[in-house]
C-alpha cells in the first residue's frame, strides 16, 4: 500500500504529563503525523526499513505502530546467542508473523565471546548492543535499506545525542521547538544511516497504553529487568556483577541460574533474578515470601548440580590430588542462602 503520509484515522490517545511537558508531545496521532512528516522530509516515505525486533514489548509497540503508518518495514531483524532467553525469539517470531514480515535470527555468539575479553560486567549491555547496531547496519547496506527501526524509548541514553545534534543544527530554538524530529536521525554519526525509533519522546506508561492500544500480548520472561520502576526485559547477561571481569563460564553460569529462576518466577507470577558471582538477588514484589521463594530456587539449583558432580567424580577418576583447593572454593561458592545471610542486590540503584 503506497504511503500517502497522512496518519490513519484511529482511536486518538492522549499521552501521559511527562510526554507532554518534557517532550511537547501530546497525543498519538500527532506523533503519527510527526514521524510521517519527518520520512516525507528526508524522502523516506516508501523506503525499505529493516526492524531491530527484540521480542519485548518496546520494539513490539514499534512495529504495531510503523505497520499502521504503512512505514514500510520488509524485515525483522532477531538476534540470539547461547545466553538468550528461547522466550523472546519465540515471541519475535510470533510478532513478525501476526504483522507479516519475514524475519532472521543472525547469531551473534562467537562475535560476543571475542569482544568481552577483559571487559567487566558492567559494559556487557553496550558490547552487545553496538555488536547487533553493526550488524545490522552492515545487513541495511548490503541489501538495500535506507532505514534501520528500534524500540528505543525515552528511557535510553540516545536521546542526549540526538538532541546535542538538533541543537547544534538550530541554534536559535528552543527545544521543544524541534523535539518534534527527534524520531528520525543519522544518530550516531558514525553508522551514517537513518534510525528511526518511534517511541524515543515516550515515558513507558505511553508506550505500555500503545502496546494496549494495538491489543498486543507480549509473553513475559519474568526477570526484573533493568529499569527501575519498569518492567523491562533483555537477557541475562546483564546480571553479571558490575566490576567482575566477565568469560563465557560467568555466562553459562549467569544463564543457566537465572534461567531456573525465570521459570519458578512464571510459576509464583513474580519477577527474579540474581547477579552473579555475588549472589545478590533482585526479585519483585520485594516481599519476605517471595525472597524466600528466590533463595530456595537458587539454593535448589546448586544442589542439584553439585549432586550431578559427586555422580561425575564417582564414575570418573581423578587425575591427581591437587583438587582440594577447587573443591573448597566450590563448597564456599554453593553455601546455602538464608533470610539472615542472603544480600538485596545494590545494583542499579537497588
Amino acid at each position: 500500500m503506497e504511503n500517502t503520509g497522512k496518519p490513519l484515522n484511529t482511536k486518538n490517545l492522549k499521552f501521559t504529563q511527562w510526554t507532554i511537558e518534557k517532550r511537547n508531545l501530546h497525543d498519538l496521532n500527532e506523533l503519527k503525523s510527526n514521524i510521517l512528516k519527518n520520512l516525507e522530509n528526508s524522502d523516506l516515505l516508501d523506503k525499505k526499513a529493516l526492524l531491530m525486533l527484540s521480542g519485548g514489548k518496546d520494539s513490539a509497540t514499534a512495529l504495531a505502530l510503523c505497520k499502521e503508518l504503512n512505514i514500510n518495514v520488509d524485515l525483522c531483524i532477531h538476534y540470539v546467542h547461547n545466553w538468550s532467553w528461547d522466550i523472546s525469539k519465540n515471541e519475535a517470531e510470533k510478532l513478525a508473523k501476526k504483522y507479516k514480515v519475514p524475519i532472521i535470527f543472525p547469531d551473534i555468539t562467537e562475535k560476543l565471546s571475542k569482544k568481552i575479553r577483559g571487559a567487566k560486567g558492567k559494559s556487557i549491555c553496550r558490547i552487545c548492543k553496538d555488536i547487533m547496531k553493526i550488524r545490522a547496519v552492515e545487513y541495511a547496506n548490503e541489501n538495500g535499506f535506507d532505514i534501520i527501526i528500534t524500540g528505543d524509548t525515552a528511557l535510553e541514553k540516545i536521546s542526549g545525542p540526538i538532541l546535542d545534534d538538533l541543537r547544534a543544527k538550530n541554534p536559535n530554538s528552543e527545544d521543544k521547538e524541534f523535539y518534534h524530529k527527534m524520531e528520525l536521525s543519522k544518530i550516531p554519526r558514525r553508522y551514517d544511516t537513518y534510525f528511526l525509533r518511534p517511541l524515543l519522546r515516550l515515558s513507558q506508561n505511553d508506550v505500555m497504553a500503545i502496546h494496549e492500544h494495538y491489543d498486543i500480548n507480549v509473553q513475559r520472561v519474568h526477570e526484573v529487568g533493568d529499569k527501575i520502576g519498569h518492567w523491562r526485559e533483555g537477557c541475562c547477561l546483564k546480571y553479571c556483577d558490575p566490576e567482575e571481569k566477565i568469560t563465557t563460564d560467568l555466562f553459562d553460569e549467569v544463564f543457566h541460574l537465572n534461567k531456573y529462576l525465570t521459570e519458578v518466577a512464571r510459576e509464583n507470577n513474580i519477577r527474579a533474578s540474581v547477579l552473579l558471582p555475588s549472589k545478590d538477588i533482585l526479585v519483585l514484589p520485594k516481599t519476605k515470601s517471595n525472597v524466600k521463594i528466590v533463595l530456595d530456587a537458587i539454593n535448589d539449583f546448586y544442589a542439584s548440580r553439585s549432586r550431578s558432580i559427586s555422580t561425575n567424580e564417582t564414575s570418573i577418576p581423578s587425575k591427581n590430588g591437587d583438587e582440594n583447593e577447587n573443591k573448597s572454593k566450590d563448597e564456599n561458592k554453593n553455601e546455602t542462602l538464608t533470610l539472615d545471610n542472603f544480600n538485596y542486590s545494590r545494583w542499579q540503584g537497588w
